[in-house]
C-alpha cells in the first residue's frame, strides 16, 4: 500500500525546487508539483523534471485517460488521504492502480514495467499546465504490452536525466 507522510517527518525541501545529479555531472533542477485526485481528498506531491510522459492504448489506461510520467519512490510524498485510496489490479496483479474512493479519480499507480517506482498522471497535478508546457508524450502500444515494454523503457531511459 502507500504510506502516508507523518507528521512532522514528510520529506520537506529547503525550497520548493531539488537537484537532480545526471549521469554527466551536470545538475538540474526539479520541481515539486502538487496533485490531488478531483474532490481533494487525496492529496500528494512530486519532485520531478517533467520532460516526457506516456499515453498508454491499453484497456485500463484509453479508459481512464491517464498520461503518466514514472518518479522514483523518494520522489513521492502522499499528503494526505490514505484512508480514501483504493486499490484496483487485474490480470497479471503486478500493477497497483489506486483511485479515490470518493471521485472515483486515479491519480497515480504502481505500473507493472516499473513496479518500484510510481507513475503519476499528469492531469491530477493542479500546478503543471498541459496547454503551455514542452513535453514529449511516449505512445505505448499497452494492447500489445510483452512486445512493447522493453521499446517503452529504452525509450524512457534514452534521456535518463529526465525521467518520465
Amino acid at each position: 500500500m502507500v504510506e502516508l507522510a507523518k507528521p512532522g517527518k514528510q520529506r520537506r525541501l529547503s525550497s520548493p525546487n531539488s537537484l537532480l545529479s545526471t549521469k554527466a555531472g551536470t545538475r538540474k533542477i526539479m520541481k515539486t508539483y502538487h496533485g490531488s485526485c478531483h474532490c481533494g481528498r487525496i492529496k500528494f506531491t512530486v519532485n520531478t523534471i517533467i520532460k516526457k510522459m506516456v499515453s498508454c492504448n491499453c484497456s485500463i489506461c484509453s479508459k481512464k485517460g491517464a498520461l503518466h510520467h514514472r518518479v522514483e519512490s523518494e520522489q513521492f510524498t502522499l499528503v494526505d488521504g490514505k484512508e480514501h485510496l483504493v486499490l484496483y489490479q487485474f490480470d497479471t496483479k503486478e500493477a497497483k492502480h489506486f483511485f479515490c474512493n470518493v471521485c472515483g479519480i486515479h491519480p497515480f499507480s504502481r505500473p507493472r514495467a516499473a513496479p518500484s517506482m510510481y507513475s503519476i498522471n499528469v492531469r491530477c497535478l493542479d500546478d503543471y499546465d498541459l496547454d503551455t508546457a514542452s513535453y514529449e508524450v511516449i505512445e505505448f502500444d499497452g494492447r500489445n504490452w510483452e512486445e512493447a515494454v522493453e521499446k517503452l523503457n529504452e525509450q524512457l531511459r534514452s534521456n535518463s536525466r529526465s525521467p518520465a
